[in-house]
């Protein structure tokens, strides 16, 4: 306990302080974090046995932040599929390659690398303190839900969610994470005083992240499960890997952008 909870300072110190200084180094922090997260699903899908195809799985995941940056939402289409066709054509022109490898490899352009893109749109709006502001919500959200969740299912927790995929994991556990996430995202948006929409939103907005998290953090046990992993990687002292700490903040952000562009009109 006394590991996780320092890596989790150590964690939360870094991540105030990109959001303190925004800007340059805001979105090359994030772009380190998916960049991290895809050499770990990579290195987890090797251990499966799989031979990936590496190159463009990585020029994608470093290009896709500026791609986005300068050329917007097509020239991502074009970065996607030109990626597809340089997966396929390694495969044909290698006997390295199997279409166990194309399948795999398109999996982890897909997860997390399609997340990491709606959090590249968040940090990139014109509006950088509503865009810092959507990624507060969203780590509060989730990191609120995932918390109360432990806690509550250590308490209290008698009657299992998923247990063919994560075994540890109670109803009571996530009832108390959607509890959780909902009442803090509100008090968050009332402390921050940003009351563009009716606080009431703000409420509804907690218990729909917190909903999602909880499914996002199901989906990197589900896929951990496949790939036969505990973790998705090491870095993190008592957390496993950095996929592992973000899978459910990443989970949601897209569907908060959606929530404030309802609001806000158009933001990216």
């Amino acid at each position: 306990m006394l590991k996780r909870t320092i890596s989790a300072v150590v964690i939360i110190g870094l991540f105030v302080a990109m959001l303190l200084l925004g800007g340059i180094y805001l979105q090359v922090g994030f772009a380190i974090v998916g960049l991290l997260c895809e050499y770990e699903m990579i290195s987890s899908i090797k251990k499966k046995g799989v031979v990936t195809i590496d190159i463009p799985v990585y020029i994608l995941t470093l290009a896709l932040l500026p791609t986005y940056r300068l050329y917007g939402l097509k020239g991502v289409a074009y970065a996607y599929c030109l990626t597809v066709m340089a997966i396929f054509m390694f495969r044909i022109l290698s006997e390295k390659y199997d279409y166990d490898s194309v399948l795999h490899s398109l999996l982890a352009i897909i997860y997390p690398q399609i997340f990491m893109l709606f959090v590249y749109m968040v940090i990139t709006m014109k509006d950088e303190g509503l865009g810092i502001f959507i990624i507060v919500i969203s780590v509060i959200a989730a990191s609120a839900s995932d918390t109360m969740a432990y806690f509550t299912g250590m308490l209290m927790g008698k009657h299992k969610l998923c247990p063919k995929i994560s075994p540890n994991k109670t109803v009571e556990g996530a009832i108390g994470g959607l509890v959780g996430g909902t009442v803090l995202t509100g008090v968050a948006a009332l402390f921050l005083e940003r009351t563009e929409m009716p606080i009431y939103m703000f409420f509804l907005l907690g218990f729909l992240l917190a909903l999602l998290s909880q499914f996002g953090d199901l989906t990197s046990s589900v896929t951990k499960r496949y790939l036969g992993v505990k973790d998705f990687g090491d870095l993190i002292p008592g957390h496993g890997g950095m996929l592992d700490r973000v899978c459910s903040i990443i989970f949601v952000i897209p569907v908060a952008l959606a929530v404030f562009e309802m609001y806000y009109g158009a933001l990216v």
